[in-house]
């Protein structure tokens, strides 16, 4: 959550007062009474600092109307959140840098009100943002302000006393474990690494590392600069799409994010027409089973394969992907956008994942192959079998490479070819189970399994091919998705 403050903290509080009565409840590890050194002049850069090392939140304070100005602009006006004092009167505001018309001598005092009908123009919600006053008769006066003006009051008002920094703190808590600005911080954020991780590379580095434009024919001989110059386009849509304020948990938000973000992988193959220089086993099968899960999510979202029931998770999941997939990254180093995407799960630690695939994790997978191959097999069977072996060619070295995440992709192409009642059944049990395969997908990819042996009966012996996870950013997303991996087919095993 990037904050937004502005505060001129004048009597009867003072600096270490506010920032304790206001912030305590983002600080868990410290205590924060003792870590704000009140004789640091630069209140601003401690805060901020202290924000940086010790949560995944971001604070700009601002002590006057003209700081405000400044900090906007070099913020591209870019909050989550806005925390506004009404009075900013210890600051005076020269006569050429206050807004057109205002000439009161007393604008000052009421500098917090403009600051936020400027905000408010620019379509930053109501919701989001948090008024302060001092006195005890200033929530009255606060009131009557609004009343004679035939404007409805803000939506959050706080006076600067106990039962109301209490209110406040609750408010804020809420604010930064709402999904929709976790999401909205955590995209913006990522987009903005990553255009600046492009800027910064050389020509060959970019060839190198556009590991996306590797499963493109058509791309596989453009330059560094015309690949550098698709990719910042296509995150910078990312970027605007995210950065207006509106109801991110909105389906339609959703559904087109979505679209347009696996819009890139239309001309992908899915699969490395020219291998990248890849150092392990581990991540070797991860590039691959990225590429294979954004192409799938392209076509199962074009074609309304893709469940209706997006959560900012997935989307969180999707993002991760689809960026990790774009640009070869070292995946030793998880970014901070991905820490922030990843408080939308409930995490496993390292210990508990160890654990996890120690016990029982073959069966887990195993179940999920089953529930695929019956699906597959029933979607199929209700397809021509002249359409059906026309998917089904030159596709014979991708099942055997990794069956799991062939037949999750032939799924949704045999699907396509549904016609009638058949069509919406079959879509419905698609869309059903599409959520749970898009995350047990990346374990399938990591860890693919082996038929031995066809028994009669369709009755197979399979094995998996499992390594322990050594710590990287591969890790870190097993852990964050393990429990959405899995969930059906753990609940269906303690109802049994």
């Amino acid at each position: 959550m990037k904050i937004l403050w502005i505060e001129d903290f004048g009597p009867p509080l003072s600096r270490s007062e506010h920032i304790e009565q206001m912030f305590s409840e983002f600080f868990h590890e410290i205590d924060l009474d003792k870590a704000f050194h009140a004789d640091d002049a630069d209140t601003a850069g401690q805060l901020s600092r202290l924000f940086a090392q010790h949560t995944l939140h971001e604070i700009y304070l601002c002590q006057s109307y003209v700081e405000w100005k400044d900090v906007d602009v070099q913020q591209r006006g870019d909050f989550d959140i806005a925390l506004i004092d009404i009075n900013l009167g210890s600051y005076t505001t020269p006569s050429d840098k206050r807004p057109p018309g205002m000439e009161s001598p007393e604008f000052d005092k009421k500098a917090g009100f403009c600051i936020y009908h400027q905000l408010i123009k620019r379509g930053f919600p109501d919701k989001n943002i948090a008024f302060f006053t001092a006195q005890e008769q200033s929530l009255k006066q606060f009131s009557k302000y609004w009343s004679d003006l035939f404007l409805e009051r803000p939506a959050n008002c706080f006076q600067k006393s106990p039962t109301h920094f209490e209110r406040l703190r609750q408010w804020l808590s809420e604010k930064a474990s709402q999904q929709s600005l976790i999401l909205r911080r955590g995209i913006l954020e990522g987009c903005r690494l990553i255009k600046d991780r492009l800027e910064a590379m050389d020509n060959a580095d970019l060839i190198s590392r556009l590991i996306l434009y590797k499963t493109i024919r058509s791309k596989l001989n453009e330059g560094g600069e015309a690949l550098r110059r698709d990719c910042l386009e296509y995150v910078t849509r990312l970027e605007r799409l995210v950065f207006l304020h509106q109801e991110h948990d909105d389906a339609d938000f959703r559904r087109s994010f979505t679209l347009e973000l696996a819009a890139k992988w239309e001309e992908s193959s899915g699969f490395f027409i020219r291998e990248p220089k890849l150092e392990t086993w581990l991540e070797n099968r991860f590039h691959k089973t990225a590429q294979v899960q954004m192409r799938t999510l392209r076509n199962w979202s074009n074609h309304r394969q893709l469940s209706i029931d997006l959560t900012a998770k997935e989307l969180a999941y999707f993002f991760m992907l689809a960026m990790r997939a774009l640009v070869k990254m070292d995946l030793n180093e998880i970014f901070r956008y991905e820490e922030v995407l990843c408080t939308l799960f409930k995490a496993v630690s390292d210990l508990e994942l160890k654990r996890l695939m120690n016990s029982g994790f073959e069966f887990r997978l195993e179940r999920s192959y089953e529930h695929l191959k019956a699906l597959h097999a029933e979607v199929v069977r209700q397809v021509e079998e002249s359409r059906w072996e026309k998917i089904r060619s030159g596709r014979y070295e991708r099942r055997m490479e990794n069956y799991f995440l062939a037949i999750f992709r032939e799924t949704g192409e045999a699907a396509g070819c549904l016609k009638g009642d058949n069509s919406k059944y079959y879509l419905g049990r698609i869309k059903e189970a599409s959520l749970g395969l898009f995350y047990q997908s990346f374990w399938h990819g990591l860890f693919p399994m082996e038929i031995k042996t066809t028994y009669y009966a369709n009755l197979e012996k399979i094995e998996f091919d499992i390594h322990p996870l050594p710590l990287s950013f591969i890790s870190f997303l097993g852990r964050s998705i393990f429990e959405e991996s899995f969930r059906e087919a753990d609940a269906a095993v303690y109802v049994a």
